[in-house]
């Protein structure tokens, strides 16, 4: 048997834990790595995000071709490859800007 650490915690707890796995349709004991798998990747830098289980199960699938080796990984890789395309799409070029400062000149709104 693997080393165990035994943690008390109230009926109620357990209760709740117990639908919560049921919920998901994993079993107790699924539900229990999950969590800690969870609590593992969790610093006090980053958050959680809920994402739908079969769009996450995609990206398990994706992962195993790639040298990532977490959903979180891969989620926020291409999370920063989005937004710093969307950042270059809004950057204006120094020519369109100089183009667009000579027409306000033009009509008079700069001098």
């Amino acid at each position: 048997m693997k080393n165990r650490t035994t943690i008390q915690i109230s009926e109620n707890l357990r209760k709740e834990l117990r639908m919560l796995a049921a919920k998901r349709d994993l079993s107790y004991q699924e539900l229990l790595t999950d969590m800690i798998s969870v609590f593992k990747e969790l610093d006090k830098e980053k958050t959680i995000i809920s994402i739908p289980r079969m769009l996450a199960q995609k990206i398990h699938n994706q992962i195993k071709k790639t040298d990532f080796t977490t959903i979180s990984e891969y989620t926020t890789y291409i999370l920063r490859e989005v937004l710093s395309e969307s950042i270059e799409k809004e950057k204006i070029s120094k020519s369109d800007e100089e183009k667009v400062k000579e027409r306000l000149k033009g009509l008079g709104y700069l001098e």
